[in-house]
């Protein structure tokens, strides 16, 4: 029997891995789907691919023929629909390497980068809660693959407060500040990215410059799975105080003698992803480990073949102060006591 070498990119909120997977039918075509679907992204992009097996030729030597690694551009027609009223709209070939997304090296052929994109003009717009599906039509008479997604309501972050008049957040030291939101049962798990605006100023109070850093506060965060409200559930992490000051300290010097440094307002942006994810690492925790299966049953929700259509949202709260209680802290910790920050 042989194996033959699939590679699936959960690019979201899991990390790329490789997984072998026994194949006793020789040249049967095995459909390879991955996407992610945002009601804020502005194109929509699906991975689209196949696999089999050469009796002669090594799987390896194989994947290094991109003709081998797509279903030719007259085989199959692409839709995405929307589920409560069946309305679609095609997805057409385009090669990702012309679109910005060239193929990372590795194990398979990287030009032409073959994606299925939705058209721009299509005037599609994504609605957050609603059911998307996937279907992809074989022009040989085999039966569509279809998958399908419900995308994550919009996230509400409860703290901080983003409604208040001036929205405000603080890091004190070891202490941790909270950040909570919630979510409907499709948003799983989540990023929490702050993007950081730092002025500097000279000292009669001129401005020398805006720097604005992004820092990816916490990843993989799952929310709490029992339900806080009408079909709502919580998410919360808690954040050091001293993981901030260690970022800003790997990314500010000392300032010059006649500056000094002022934290100007911050946004913070929530990146939720879809059950599907969830559902994949139940299916690899449950199989594995010394009493786990002997094969590994590899999560897909695809009808046919192997991957993941699965789906985010993202909201951002804007125009947040860093409270002046941090900068006192920072003042007296040895981590950022050097980097000029006054309130």
């Amino acid at each position: 029997m042989k194996k033959l070498l699939l590679l699936l990119p959960f690019g979201l909120f899991v990390a790329a891995c490789s997984n072998d997977f026994e194949v006793t039918a020789p040249w049967k075509e095995i459909p390879i789907v991955y996407g992610i679907l945002s009601p804020t992204d502005s194109a929509h992009y699906i991975r689209i691919e196949k696999a089999f097996i050469d009796p002669v030729k090594s799987a390896l030597d194989v994947a290094q023929i991109a003709d081998s690694l797509y279903f030719p551009e007259d085989a199959i027609t692409v839709w995405l629909e929307r589920a409560d009223n069946q309305s679609r709209i095609p997805l057409h070939r385009v090669n990702g390497a012309l679109e910005g997304y060239p193929r990372n090296p590795g194990v398979f052929a990287t030009e032409p980068n073959w994606l299925y994109k939705t058209d721009p003009g299509s005037g599609l717009s994504l609605l957050p809660g609603k059911k998307y599906k996937l279907v992809i039509e074989r022009k040989d008479g085999k039966a569509d693959i279809t998958a399908e997604t419900t995308l994550p309501n919009n996230f509400l972050i409860l703290k901080p407060n983003i409604t208040d008049i001036v929205p405000r957040i603080a890091f004190a030291s070891s202490v941790l500040t909270p950040i909570k939101w919630r979510t409907d049962g499709n948003g799983v798990f989540f990023n929490v990215t702050f993007i950081i605006r730092v002025n500097e100023r000279n000292l009669n109070g001129s401005l020398v410059n805006t720097r604005q850093f992004v820092w990816e506060a916490a990843k993989n965060i799952e929310r709490i799975p029992v339900t806080v409200g009408t079909d709502l559930y919580e998410g919360t992490v808690g954040i050091s105080g001293n993981s901030f000051y260690n970022f800003l300290a790997q990314h500010l010097n000392k300032p010059a003698a006649n500056r000094y440094r002022e934290f100007s307002t911050c946004d913070i942006i929530l990146d939720g992803g879809g059950k599907e994810i969830k559902e994949y690492l139940v299916t690899a925790d449950a199989n594995g480990g010394i009493t786990g299966a002997e094969t590994f049953p590899n999560y897909s929700n695809i009808s046919e073949g192997y991957g993941i259509f699965t789906s985010k949202n993202r909201t951002i709260g804007q125009g947040i102060r860093v409270d002046g209680i941090t900068v006192d802290s920072m003042n007296l910790s040895s981590i950022a006591d050097t980097l000029g920050f006054v309130k």
